[in-house]
């Protein structure tokens, strides 16, 4: 909506001699277009006790004051003018009624600047009021925007020039406003005793699309060659569109990776990328951001975000950065024993996924990630963990190596062996533990009583082509294995 405020009237109240009052307004300011004309209102007033025969006037160019010779603009007394004013001025109120009102014609750019009014009552009675009026000689329309045009709220544009030619009246049209709205015109428009304003309106809702467009408004003059335009554009404030990111999206460890995330807005926002809620990169009052990672590792590997945000909203854009490497095995990697069951872990971090492999060289045994019926595999992230699993009544857990395998490598594992010194208990069980405690018993007073006879006897001994006593055997078997991994291992207890 637009709204029309009144120019300030300056109104100068003099004290007369007599104790009467000398007062004369005009517009401050006022304008016309290059070639038409302008009529300036005047009024002015004087003690009533002067009673003057005839009243004079006159009105000066840039200075109030006589003895500096100013232009003479008007002159009641001779019609007398300076060049630059001769035919285009003359007088439209009457002097008579207190009417000061001048007309110029054809005005030039050159005509404008201030004008001064005097007033002649005859003798000494005149007076050159000190307020003037500002004559501004315009070749465009003035178009108003608000200050603040966001996208997707409705806005109201209005073209506004002057009208104060009453010989000549302008005409409005928009240009450049399809897809915009229909104009409306209001009219002409009073914004001050004597001072008229043509305005045409303009409404329309803005995409972002619209930013930067540039809307016309053309004024012209009927009967005439006179045609005047003026040309705004839009400053439509809008969010940020979503992010787009550009790059090097898969890499190779040790490479450096240059990632470039860019956005429109209105106005430019704040970029910033994060990983894992820690940032990384950020830019103020930039479109575009970019993201240098040099010798990339595993770590970088992930869900990256590009933000951008500005006061009228934020987007997101999320986008992943694969680090492809060679096999690693983490520590967790590791063989435990259960009652009869062996379960040999191998816990790679890797990128491609890799192929993995258990090898038990003393059966002279490979069992790869295939077969499903003897390894189980979970991926979870870049982490791969296989799981062997080992059934029967193993004396000792078998050596088990783990090798890992992807296009840029190899890495391989003997896997460490947890809770081995609890492997027999676990598999004889708890009436099998008493036994074997009852055993040792037996052994501990066989061995005492064995020294109380040393001097009658000598300790027997083994020859060397004796072998020790055999005190059990088992069967090692894969969970599951089919007979052709059957295998017979003997063990021998460590009297040690």
């Amino acid at each position: 909506m637009i709204f029309l405020t009144a120019l300030p009237l300056f109104w100068i109240m003099i004290s007369a001699s007599r104790g009467g009052h000398w007062g004369a307004w005009m517009p401050s300011s006022i304008s016309a277009f290059e070639g038409t004309c302008v009529s300036i209102p005047c009024r002015f007033d004087f003690p009533d006790e002067l009673r003057p025969a005839v009243v004079h006037g006159v009105w000066y160019f840039n200075s109030p004051y006589p003895k500096n010779y100013p232009p003479v603009v008007f002159k009641s007394r001779t019609q007398v003018v300076h060049e630059s004013f001769q035919g285009r001025s003359r007088l439209l109120g009457d002097l008579g009624l207190r009417n000061c009102t001048l007309l110029l014609s054809n005005v030039s750019p050159e005509l404008g600047g201030k004008y001064y009014f005097r007033g002649d009552l005859g003798g000494y009675n005149q007076y050159t009021f000190s307020e003037h009026s500002v004559l501004d000689i315009i070749n465009t329309p003035n178009i108003v925007v608000p200050p603040e045009v966001v996208a997707g709220t409705e806005v109201e544009v209005s073209c506004m020039v002057p009208d104060n030619c009453p010989e000549l009246r302008p005409e409005l049209s928009w240009l450049g406003h399809e897809g915009l709205g229909e104009p409306a015109v209001l009219g002409r428009l009073r914004e001050d005793e004597g001072t008229w304003v043509q305005v045409s309106l303009l409404h329309f809702v803005p995409t972002r699309e619209a930013n930067g467009h540039r809307l016309g408004c053309q004024a012209s003059f009927p009967n005439t060659t006179l045609q005047f335009e003026g040309y705004a554009s839009l400053d439509v404030k809008y969010a940020p569109w979503k992010p787009t990111v550009n790059g090097t999206m898969v890499a190779v460890e040790g490479e450096t990776v240059s990632i470039l995330c860019s956005t429109q807005s209105n106005p430019d926002p704040i970029l910033t990328i994060f990983k894992e809620k820690q940032i990384l990169a950020t830019v103020i009052y930039e479109s575009e951001l970019q993201l240098e990672l040099p010798a990339v590792s595993p770590e970088d590997d992930g869900e990256y975000w590009c933000v951008a945000e500005n006061q009228y909203g934020q987007r997101a854009t999320a986008f992943n950065l694969s680090v492809e490497f060679a096999p690693v095995l983490l520590l967790e990697s590791h063989c435990a024993a259960a009652r009869d069951t062996v379960q040999c872990l191998c816990v790679v971090k890797s990128n491609p996924e890799p192929s993995v492999a258990f090898e038990l060289p003393s059966r002279n045994v490979t069992v790869n990630e295939s077969e499903r019926e003897f390894v189980y595999s979970e991926r979870s992230g870049l982490v791969l963990t296989s799981i062997l699993t080992l059934r029967g009544q193993a004396q000792a857990p078998p050596r088990v190596i783990c090798t890992a395998r992807n296009l840029y490598g190899a890495k391989s594992l003997e896997l460490p062996f947890q809770g081995a010194h609890r492997l027999m208990w676990a598999k004889i069980g708890p009436v099998g533990a008493v036994v074997a405690f009852a055993i040792l018993i037996a052994i501990v007073c066989y061995i005492t009583q064995t020294r109380r006879k040393k001097n009658v006897t000598e300790s027997p001994s083994f020859s060397a082509g004796d072998n020790p006593p055999v005190l059990f055997s088992s069967d090692f078997r894969i969970s599951g294995a089919p007979e052709k991994y059957e295998s017979k291992e003997v063990s021998t207890l460590d009297s040690h």
